[in-house]
């Protein structure tokens, strides 16, 4: 069972202006367990990429990669980027080009203003939910949503979620989890066990108790802020309950309704016409 853990940018080469067959690194996103991220341009277009550079050359470090390709080459959905192309270096490696999304991480976000006003996250969690419904129908599980994963464009108010490294399709009861990431993984996944649909509901759950608290420590304690409206603060509950079988699923209720149900109650309203996030 493998965790992933944050990854030393200085750890890793940072390759920024090369060349990979018909591409170029533009600028260095991020780094992790399995190399690093990075906005590039396709040269002959000019067109924006992001490039996943796997430095780690291993059987099974190529597996997650390529299944991760598996698991997004079909999916077409606004909120989900797409695959460009997979390629194998002549060291080895294997680089992933998917379409790029800008914007700001939740997590930069956050850190940038602090906790969000309700309104804001119940939002954030309805485009979330339409993602999630779009995957969980064609038999993809996420596995690892969380606060790095989630973009936004915060004046359009659209999101988009990003890295399906730990994501798994049409698992089986024999399926065991690939890995984790803590504070924001369902106690399942850390088990090593199947993941369903509602171990991401899981993991929205206490990823939206980050974008209203603005720390981890409410995470830790699965602590909702008392500021959050009771309606929201229920539905965000629901998700974390401990129990997979005792979380909503798709079959018995239609989530998206729910929270624009959720919107309509707690705020008199199901859109924002795009007020701006405060602090950006």
């Amino acid at each position: 069972m493998k965790m992933r853990r944050p990854h030393h940018q200085d750890e890793v080469e940072d390759k920024t202006g090369t060349i990979i067959g018909d591409y170029r690194l533009i600028e260095h996103i991020a780094s992790g367990g399995f190399g690093s991220t990075y906005r590039g341009e396709h040269i002959l277009t000019g067109q924006p990429v992001c490039i996943k550079d796997c430095h780690l050359i291993s059987d099974e470090d190529d597996e997650i990669l390529l299944q991760e390709a598996i698991a997004m080459w079909d999916l077409r959905h606004f909120s989900i980027p797409t695959i460009r192309n997979v390629m194998r270096l002549e060291d080895g490696r294997l680089i992933l080009v998917m379409s790029f999304i800008p914007g700001l991480t939740l997590e930069k976000i956050v850190d940038k203003v602090g906790g969000l006003p309700p309104e804001h996250v119940s939002w954030i969690m309805e485009r979330v939910l339409n993602a999630l419904k779009y995957i969980h129908f064609h038999g993809v599980i996420h596995g690892d949503i969380k606060p790095q994963n989630i973009i936004i464009q915060p004046k359009t108010h659209t999101i988009s979620i990003v890295d399906f490294g730990l994501s798994m399709i049409k698992p089986t009861a024999k399926s065991d989890s690939k890995g984790y990431t803590p504070y924001f993984s369902a106690p399942e996944q850390m088990a090593g066990k199947t993941l369903l649909p509602e171990s991401d509901f899981y993991s929205l759950g206490l990823t939206m108790i980050y974008a209203l608290a603005g720390d981890l420590t409410s995470v830790k304690r699965r602590s909702v802020p008392e500021e959050t409206p009771d309606k929201l603060c229920d539905f965000i509950k629901r998700l974390i309950v401990r129990d997979l079988g005792s979380r909503p699923n798709w079959e018995k209720e239609d989530l998206c309704e729910t929270i624009r149900e959720v919107r309509a109650q707690c705020f008199g309203r199901m859109t924002t016409n795009l007020k701006p996030i405060p602090g950006l």
